[in-house]
């Protein structure tokens, strides 16, 4: 608790204990306590698997019917940068996303397409998200050919680009592989962008602990944090989908 988050849920409630010892602001003493329980419950293990984990149980990994050709579609997820902020290498995310298709292809051998998409994001002018996955998936051992798409700024955005290259290589079946958290608002964006193809999930790891291991998945960390923000993020994505959605129609 004396370090960030709880060292920040301790300052708020100093600050709720200051203000209710005026008078006149007692609810601002009340809102401060409620912030602070949220930001706790949203630091901790137990508060991040209720918020995030839905998410990531949501699409379990199915795959093609075997001996079907497939393109194995890479979502990009971040990029680690070097002092100049150039784009060294996918980042953690982006990371797990890549080993967990490089397995995926060797396992299907011939009957699979690898294709990462991601752009810059910052625009800046540098290699893409998707060379730097490339070049990574090479290091983990893959010898086969690989597309890349190196357009795309969002989720939106990888699906519109990259079923153009899908449908160039004559590939009705799509694998669509993304950390748990991200799989749901991919799904729901490749079902609007790629109707005519059939669409299957595979998560390439999850953020959540989906295990309470007692008093410690109640004290708040950053990681937790970190995940509860992102799985937030991805709730408010799918919903304002629906509503634009529901909205053009």
């Amino acid at each position: 608790m004396i370090v960030p988050p709880g060292l920040f849920v301790l300052i708020i409630l100093f600050l709720a204990w200051l203000a209710w010892r005026e008078p006149r602001r007692k609810r601002l003493s009340i809102a401060l306590c409620i912030f602070a329980f949220i930001l706790c419950a949203m630091s901790t293990s137990a508060g991040a698997l209720l918020i995030t984990g839905p998410l990531e149980t949501l699409y379990k990994a199915k795959l093609p019917p075997q001996n079907t050709d497939a393109a194995i579609l890479v979502l990009a997820g971040g990029s680690s940068y070097d002092d100049k902020g150039s784009s060294v290498q996918p980042g953690v995310y982006a990371m797990e996303r890549v080993y967990a298709a490089v397995k995926l292809a060797k396992s299907r051998s011939e009957h699979s397409v690898l294709i990462m998409s991601g752009g810059n994001v910052f625009g800046a002018n540098d290699r893409s998200e998707a060379e730097a996955m490339r070049d990574a998936a090479k290091v983990m051992g893959y010898e086969d050919r690989i597309l890349v798409e190196k357009w795309s700024r969002t989720t939106a955005e990888n699906m519109k680009q990259s079923v153009n290259i899908i449908r160039q290589q004559g590939l009705n079946h799509v694998i669509i592989v993304t950390n748990g958290f991200h799989m749901p608002r991919s799904m729901q964006m490749a079902a609007l962008h790629m109707p005519y193809l059939q669409i299957y999930p595979f998560p390439g790891g999850r953020l959540t602990d989906p295990v309470i291991r007692g008093l410690s998945s109640f004290l708040p960390n950053s990681s937790d944090l970190n995940a509860s923000c992102l799985g937030i993020k991805e709730w408010v994505g799918i919903a304002a989908y629906k509503i634009i959605g529901l909205v053009k129609r």
